[in-house]
């Protein structure tokens, strides 16, 4: 993307607002996104080989919040799905932009990170349906059509609850060396090392974790003050092992983002169908819920329990938070955006040429897909010798009255969610990943430094060492836009 167009876009997310410009509106919506009979059999993200369903009994959805005023309005959805990649997210913004009038830069999409939705952007071995990414676009900009379709006079609120049960950091400083894809044995840190077992093989987590659950939450300004609908943060990867049928086939699933709606939403509006209650996911790529620092876990469970569990806990932390929010309807609301474009760790001569020996060799093949780890990311790396030295990278920033939400388009790492709250002047901060595209992992430069899993070059993992830095620097002076809290 060229400098010119860059400026545009990042100019065109600008929309401030001092002052209230009139009274406050909301809307919230839910539209399924479960594939269409046609769309089977279909390829699931979430591993480093390709499976595909034939069907699936579990449906999957997103959601959708939008609020604001006269001069602005703003819009999240949360779409249960692996990987969002920047071309749909824009075709769905444009088509929901077209329908409703407002400007395509204010609206955030992201992913929710679920590993048991269907392919949306190509991520290791697995390739998206082109026929389901048209599809999916269509049905995110009709969540958002919805959403507008259902404004009303409403009044917000925000808060923040906390639940440290759940999140664990999955980087460990590991005591015994290991090889890593590439045939490197200087890796200090590794991604899920295992229960120690008392054997000494792990010595720390290699960052911390955020326990916070930021939540903004809306209702009818209007007689009986009807709830409509919530949008809450929690910096937790996924849980995994989604349900399956009675003959034990793996079914579809929005893992516990879409548990969290549910329990959520009988918890705020009981026996109603239209309230919305939505999961974002925050700065998660090193933080999962297995504690590796205590003994495995005795207890086995079944598909699809564990993420009812994590899901029953945040939300009961959630609503604890909730059940004290003070609403308001008189609150500024802007949006802007920074675009960047940064580097691409692209291999070299010599990384090549190994890539190109290890493929040349017999590789045995299951149900179609490499086995070997050191294949997998050898055909990473042909494939990353083919992309530009820079990609554009979009980030947003939301002013809610004193809540500010910002956007990444990565998977990224939990201490730079901290930093970017301990930097922000709004004395509430919420950090949405994921959002707006698909651009990989963002480790800090020491996290790289430490190696790992999330630092191996490939499709998940891309951008410049520097990359979380400049994004943190674009943020800070993206604070000031937004006027004084």
């Amino acid at each position: 993307m060229n400098r010119k167009l860059a400026i545009a876009l990042c100019l065109f997310g600008l929309s401030l607002a001092s002052a209230s410009a009139g009274p406050l509106r909301a809307g919230a919506d839910v539209t399924d996104i479960t594939p269409l009979p046609s769309h089977y059999p279909i390829s699931t993200a979430g591993s480093m080989a390709a499976s595909f369903l034939d069907g699936s009994e579990e449906r999957i959805h997103c959601r959708t919040l939008m609020l604001g005023d006269e001069k602005t309005l703003v819009s999240f959805t949360l779409v249960d799905s692996c990987l969002i990649p920047r071309e749909l997210a824009d075709s769905a913004k444009r088509i929901a932009s077209e329908k409703t009038g407002i400007p395509a830069a204010n609206f955030t999409i992201a992913a929710t990170h679920t590993h048991s939705a269907p392919t949306a952007t190509p991520a290791f071995q697995s390739n998206p349906s082109v026929a389901y990414q048209i599809f999916l676009a269509e049905q995110i900009a009709h969540s958002i059509a919805s959403a507008f379709a259902k404004l009303e006079p409403a009044e917000a609120g925000w808060a923040v609850g906390e639940n440290r049960e759940q999140v664990f950091n999955r980087r460990w400083f590991v005591n015994e060396p290991y090889e890593n894809p590439f045939g490197d044995t200087t890796d200090e840190v590794r991604m899920n090392p295992g229960y120690d077992k008392g054997g000494g093989k792990v010595s720390k987590p290699a960052g911390p974790v955020d326990p916070s659950i930021p939540l903004l939450a809306v209702r009818s300004s209007q007689g009986d003050k009807k709830p409509i609908g919530l949008l809450a943060n929690y910096a937790l990867h996924y849980v995994g092992n989604p349900p399956r049928t009675a003959d034990g086939k793996p079914q579809l699933s929005g893992d516990y983002f879409d548990r969290f709606a549910k329990v959520m939403a009988e918890k705020v509006a009981p026996g109603r169908d239209d309230y919305v209650a939505i999961l974002s996911n925050g700065t998660s790529g090193d933080i999962n819920n297995v504690d590796y620092s205590s003994p495995a876990p005795e207890k086995k469970y079944e598909p699809g329990e564990k993420m009812l569990e994590v899901a029953k806990s945040v939300a009961d932390s959630a609503f604890a938070a909730f059940q004290g929010i003070d609403y308001r309807s008189d609150f500024p609301v802007a949006v802007t955006a920074r675009e960047l474009d940064l580097g691409v760790r692209k291999p070299d001569a010599g990384e090549l040429a190994r890539a190109h020996e290890i493929l040349s060799s017999p590789e045995q093949l299951i149900n179609g897909n490499l086995s070997a780890r050191d294949a997998i990311y050898a055909r990473e790396t042909l494939q990353l010798r083919e992309y530009p030295d820079t990609v554009p990278v979009r980030l947003q920033a939301y002013r809610l009255g004193d809540l500010c939400i910002l956007t990444t388009p990565c998977e990224t790492f939990v201490e730079i969610g901290l930093e970017l709250k301990k930097l922000s002047p709004f004395p509430t901060t919420m950090v949405i990943e994921l959002a707006n595209g698909y651009n990989g992992y963002l480790p800090t430069p020491q996290q790289h430094g430490w190696g790992g899993y999330e630092t191996w070059r490939a499709k998940s993992s891309y951008l410049e060492v520097e990359a979380s830095a400049k994004m943190v620097e674009a943020f800070r002076s993206v604070f000031g836009e937004l006027g004084k809290p």
